[in-house]
């Protein structure tokens, strides 16, 4: 039956995609994913279990951790029962008692509406097993009861740290110690999350989820620290548990209104497998994007109150697929906005761009100011005395010197009186009608740098989406030459989120905190300025924001990435090894890392595949 499903499923998808694109494309794409699947993300991650987790998943390894750790908390895991099977529930026990780490204990509460009975004396009997380890307690609610019921599992702990846990999942041997090993290592932590991947009914391992370190404005998106949860007691108690009138997205608005007030100093992203998600029919894991429509009311309520207690209010409108959110903050006061566009000639560009910006453009208090590098031409000229003439809110400079992405943009930045600053490419083409206040929304945030927008080429490719910071020991574009209708890796390319630099193409930022860390810096040309201003940022915990759903054609030059992506990524030689040296933290060629990626995905690609090696 579940065969036949997906077989319906896929043949709909294909008949939608034959009348939305061609039966060409339908049948190519068809063919990829086919081929994905039999060689893809399934057989890295298998080399990846083999090569890479195994390091950490042995006796010796254990042995020396448990050693090495002289303070051993104790854990109290969180495990509400509601509905399953009872070997479903004897497997996540199974997964607990087997822990390599032993200093935990277990507090259920059984909400059960079905089989209420049996499933209490098979709890009753689990406990008399694990005596001294476990509390079990019941709660007789009909219907939905997953907050309270949680709430009375948590009014149990007496543990340092609080777990998470679904009792129909399973954690990793190792979880528990890996938990203890971070807390050992930063005593003041005060929120843990971890990688986790999906299990089948047969314990088959699948789909691994690898995240990026703490980055709560994706949290405005998405919930990306699903499991493995752990806050330290204390935290929890300041937080008054899990707050009612958010059912399905208790642990969403949880996370939310921890995010609020966190130092991203205590929080610690654990870059392992710790956590396994039952998938099978009918569960959260197997539904996957489509989540169950009752939840999706409490996740929009969840954003838009976090952002409400911040001072800010919002629009939140439905993602590309269920389960992720576009986070529209609204524009607070009127501030004045400066679109700075360099140009030298090339009029029809110039044209585009400026069309393009009158038209998509709501918000009223802007003007645009035009570095005019030497043009020459008599068109451009002749074009520039026209708009000058035609639009009120311009002014033109003239930048005589050779040209200098950084000179040129610090120096006219300096000239505006503007509040914001919007640093944008001449080879632009504005999409997104209400594309300034939807960036100027998230730049407005007392804790954010610059912020960007999704670059598309001319026939719909994306061309940015984020930078990868150590890339191929530099930094390149991630996920280029998806199809704009792609979500990415996931979803990553369809959300709001974090990202350690942007490109300089279209950049809004504060002309305060622009030159709080000198701008762009005129050391590096012409490569990795953007990149650069993007981690001096970050370095002042200031998060850089892509924002996904605001759209523009860039009409950069697609040839050079076509089929040889990966060799002209890095073509600056000179600047990409003074990138190396200012920032060596951040540059895997460096033991460094970029913490809006992951350590189990390839650096060397930018399709964010599974490393295997």
């Amino acid at each position: 039956m579940r065969t036949l499903k997906k077989i319906l499923k896929m043949v709909k998808q294909f008949i939608d995609l034959s009348r939305d694109e061609g039966f060409s494309t339908a049948v190519k794409r068809a063919v990829k994913k086919i081929i994905k699947r039999l060689r893809g993300r399934d057989a890295e991650y298998r080399k990846w279990q083999k090569n890479i987790e195994s390091k950490y998943t042995n006796t010796k390894y254990y042995n020396r951790v448990l050693k090495e750790i002289s303070y051993k908390p104790l854990f109290s895991i969180v495990f509400p029962v509601y509905n399953k099977k009872e070997e479903l529930i004897q497997k996540a026990l199974d997964s607990i008692t087997n822990q390599v780490y032993d200093n935990w204990q277990i507090c259920i509460s059984d909400g059960s509406t079905e089989n209420r009975k049996e499933t209490r004396k098979f709890l009753k009997n689990f406990q008399s097993k694990y005596p001294n380890k476990t509390k079990f307690s019941t709660i007789d609610k009909e219907g939905i009861n997953i907050i309270e019921n949680s709430n009375n599992a948590l009014n149990l702990a007496n543990g340092e740290y609080i777990v998470f846990m679904d009792c129909d999942d399973e954690i990793s041997p190792n979880c528990l110690l890996e938990l203890a090993k971070s807390i050992n290592q930063h005593h003041d932590v005060e929120f843990i999350y971890s990688d986790f991947d999906h299990i089948n009914i047969n314990d088959k391992r699948f789909s691994p989820s690898f995240w990026p370190d703490w980055s709560p404005y994706r949290l405005l998106s998405q919930m990306y620290t699903t499991h493995v949860t752990c806050y330290k007691k204390t935290t929890i108690q300041k937080l008054k548990g899990l707050s009612k009138g958010y059912e399905g997205a208790q642990d969403w608005d949880l996370a939310l209104r921890f995010s609020e007030t966190a130092d991203r100093k205590k929080v610690i992203h654990i870059q392992k497998i710790l956590y396994h998600w039952r998938a099978y029919e009918d569960s959260t894991a197997m539904s996957g994007n489509k989540a169950k429509d009752w939840v999706v009311p409490s996740q929009i309520r969840a954003i838009q109150n976090s952002l409400k207690r911040r001072g800010y209010n919002s629009i939140v409108h439905n993602g590309v697929h269920k389960g992720v959110f576009n986070t529209e903050i609204i524009v607070k006061g009127n501030p004045s906005v400066s679109i700075i566009i360099a140009f030298k000639d090339k009029v029809d560009y110039l044209k585009t761009c400026i069309e393009s910006i009158e038209e998509k453009t709501k918000y009223k208090n802007y003007k645009i100011i035009l570095i005019d590098n030497n043009s020459k031409e008599e068109e451009t000229l002749k074009y520039l005395d026209n708009i000058a003439k035609r639009i009120k809110n311009i002014e033109i400079l003239k930048y005589s010197k050779p040209f200098h992405f950084g000179k040129m943009y610090n120096w006219a930045c300096n000239r505006t009186n503007s509040e914001y600053l919007l640093i944008l490419n001449n080879d632009i083409k504005v999409l997104t009608e209400g594309w300034l206040e939807k960036m100027l929304g998230y730049a407005q945030l007392k804790d954010t740098g610059y912020v960007g927008a999704k670059l598309l080429y001319p026939d719909m490719r994306v061309q940015h989406g984020g930078v990868l910071v150590g890339h191929r020991g530099s930094a390149g574009h991630i996920q280029i030459l998806s199809r704009d209708s792609d979500p990415g890796y996931l979803s990553s390319l369809v959300i709001t989120r974090e990202s350690l630099a942007l490109t300089g193409a279209c950049l809004l930022i504060s002309k305060k905190k622009f030159f709080s860390v000198g701008g762009f810096t005129e050391a590096l040309d012409p490569s990795y300025q953007d990149v650069d201003l993007g981690i001096k940022l970050y370095e002042k915990d200031l998060y850089n924001i892509y924002v996904s759903f605001v759209k523009l054609i860039h009409y950069e030059s697609i040839s050079r990435h076509d089929s040889e992506v990966s060799k002209n990524l890095v073509s600056d030689i000179v600047n990409a090894q003074r990138l190396r040296q200012l920032w060596p933290a951040y540059i895997k060629e460096n033991d460094g890392r970029d913490p809006f990626y992951n350590e189990n995905l390839s650096y060397k690609e930018s399709d964010c595949r599974i490393l295997v090696d």
